[in-house]
């Protein structure tokens, strides 16, 4: 496999919403070089704008939290989503342990698709 290609191997944890029996929407945490990742999120269009990819990344912010991290990243195709539910896009000059190198050779780069590296606190708010 070439290794920008994405496998599942990774995947130490995975969760979907099925709706009569067809998975509509998933969200995964992912181990890859020491670090913790969300990662595969997709929400089926038909269901879009019902907190279905909420309640998934939700998920995947308590597994994460129970494995003891304290922030969640990702690449986001769609960071204004990320925004919504608390997650922060980078700047320019910030770097994270992801990045966007491997979107850049994609026809879709800047044209349907403006990824962001997004990254959000996710430790227990003490009140």
């Amino acid at each position: 496999m070439d290794s920008k290609e994405k496998s599942t191997e990774d995947i130490v944890a995975a969760f979907g919403y099925y709706l009569d029996g067809r998975l509509m929407g998933s969200a995964a945490l992912e181990y890859e070089d020491g670090q913790h990742f969300l990662e595969w999120v997709a929400v089926d269009s038909s269901v879009r704008m019902r907190g279905v990819g909420t309640s998934l990344v939700a998920l995947v912010e308590d597994e994460a939290r129970a494995r003891g991290m304290t922030e969640l990243w990702a690449k986001a195709r769609a960071p204004e989503f990320y925004r919504s539910i608390g997650f922060r896009v980078l700047g320019e000059k910030e770097k994270g342990p992801k990045t966007l190198d491997g979107c850049i050779g994609c026809p879709e780069f800047n044209k349907s698709c403006y990824p962001a590296i997004v990254v959000k606190d996710i430790r227990e708010k003490t009140r």
